[in-house]
């Protein structure tokens, strides 16, 4: 169990540190070019489609969290037996540290385009950086460990 805390709490530093790097690479790519916001529909739904995408990543990172940890967390704590858990575990945790950053740049760009505006694309890497300070691999202990 030890050598898995260990290894997702490098994998976290290593995804945090990958997601302030694309924030810098966004804030580098505005300050040298100009993103046009897009104009479907006339720009008039942009806002909406922003805002829309903000909350569908926050309910999505919820849902992601529960399916793919809390789940293992809450049996590893009940069940003296966990070594089955323990491969679920280790896969599904480095799923979802692959997915955050992958999702949320995603979606970042995608808001960044549509605003034209790189707040957006921050904001997103926020809500990235803030998911991955959120999930604590030492909390993974049993109280038998």
């Amino acid at each position: 169990m030890q050598e898995l805390i260990v290894h997702l709490n490098k994998r976290r530093t290593i995804v945090m540190k990958v997601i302030i790097a694309l924030a810098v690479v966004a804030i580098i790519v505005s300050f040298n070019f100009k993103i046009t916001p897009t104009a479907y529909f006339g720009g008039k739904y942009n806002a909406y489609l922003i805002y829309g995408l903000i909350i569908y990543k926050i309910i999505e990172l919820s849902i992601l969290y529960y399916m793919l940890l809390h789940r293992h967390i809450a049996y590893i704590k009940k069940n003296a037996d966990h070594t089955k858990r323990l491969v679920k575990l280790k896969k599904h945790s480095k799923l979802l540290l692959f997915l955050i950053p992958q999702g949320n740049t995603v979606f970042g760009i995608i808001a960044y385009k549509l605003s034209g505006n790189v707040y957006y694309f921050l904001l997103f890497s926020l809500i990235a950086l803030i998911t991955v300070l959120l999930i604590r691999p030492n909390r993974f202990k049993s109280d038998r460990d």
